[in-house]
């Protein structure tokens, strides 16, 4: 399913409305579904969407018939024959009319799959891929992608988990390496802390530099972290993963058997952290760059204003020539007795 509210181009105000239709209607009426968000070429934001039904939609539809392939401007090639179309797939038209058109959008289109996942998968990559090439400057952090409802068809039991998503589709914000990464940040800024150095979430890009995610993430490849029994069993493995890792590079690059990594997470200062002075130089040597070209400019323009000035003063036919002695009191006094 693909539409449009009305051309809109503002993709945080497309993502609000689109997520009362989601939260309200579409989440209610499909199991589950994949969304993708597409800048089109015109700057408007499409959405696409595959979804989980709960009906069978495809039943002996003809595929080609109900949908004719389209030509190099977006128009069907022949009129689509409906005929074929079964009665669960209608009634899903139907709900879409009517839903779609109250919350403002406008074309609309469902289709059941044609081939198979992978097919599937390609059709919504190239609209991510689409969207990539037709991104602008205010489109930066934007998702492009959302999920919503669950994989699993059976009920859940009262006090029971759902099973997980088919090929370990997870949220990457809840997979264990992420989970690991939020404690080795966490055991970082407590230990900073305790140091002296109180960092949080408004500070830490003053502190550390607006880069400070990518240098941490540097840091710990050589930083061994606490496993505590506070952890569960799934974070537990991911940072002890983490430290054996540290290990082969300690051990890989020459170092001494005996200890266990470069740093334990103790012994991190805010000096592992902060601005290296080769960065800290070059934003002095910019700021400097950036005022001397603004001074620059100011007094390009104060001297055309100069200029300007003197070919106002100046007859057209008349000429003056300045002494090498004269100043601008004595050329204005001659030309003032001049216009006289």
């Amino acid at each position: 399913m693909g539409g449009k509210f009305r051309n809109l181009r503002d993709r945080r105000e497309a993502q609000r409305r689109f997520h009362s239709l989601l939260t309200n209607e579409l989440s209610k009426r499909y199991q589950c579904g994949v969304v993708v968000i597409e800048r089109h070429k015109n700057g408007g934001i499409h959405f696409h969407l595959a979804v989980v039904t709960r009906e069978d939609i495809r039943g002996n539809i003809d595929v080609d018939a109900c949908f004719p392939a389209k030509d190099h401007l977006g128009k069907p090639v022949r009129q689509p024959d409906y005929s074929t179309a079964t009665a669960a797939i209608k009634r899903e038209w139907a709900y879409l009319r009517r839903t779609c058109k109250r919350y403002g959008f406008g074309r609309h289109q469902l289709q059941p799959m044609r081939q198979s996942g992978e097919a599937l998968g390609c059709y919504l990559g190239k609209y991510l891929t689409k969207d990539w090439e037709q991104r602008l400057p205010e489109d930066k952090g934007a998702r492009c992608i959302r999920y919503f409802g669950h994989w699993s068809k059976a009920p859940r039991q009262p006090g029971e988990r759902r099973e997980p998503r088919p090929q370990g589709h997870q949220f990457g914000w809840n997979k264990p390496r992420a989970r690991a990464w939020r404690e080795m940040v966490k055991q970082t800024v407590t230990v900073l802390a305790y140091k002296g150095a109180k960092l949080n979430e408004w500070n830490i890009k003053d502190v550390l530099g607006p880069r400070w995610a990518w240098k941490a993430t540097r840091l710990f490849r050589a930083v061994r972290f606490v496993i505590g029994d506070w952890h569960d069993a799934e974070l537990r493995k991911a940072i002890d993963e983490h430290n054996l890792e540290v290990r082969r590079r300690w051990l890989e690059g020459g170092g001494n058997p005996a200890q266990e990594c470069w740093w334990d997470v103790t012994e991190i200062t805010l000096d592992h952290l902060r601005p290296s002075p080769k960065w800290i130089k070059q934003m002095a040597e910019l700021d400097l760059a950036k005022e001397v070209e603004a001074e620059i400019k100011r007094r390009l323009k104060a001297r055309a204003m100069q200029e300007a000035a003197c070919e106002r003063v100046i007859p057209q036919n008349q000429s003056v020539v300045l002494e090498p002695n004269d100043g601008w009191a004595t050329w204005i006094e001659r030309t003032a007795r001049a216009d006289d």
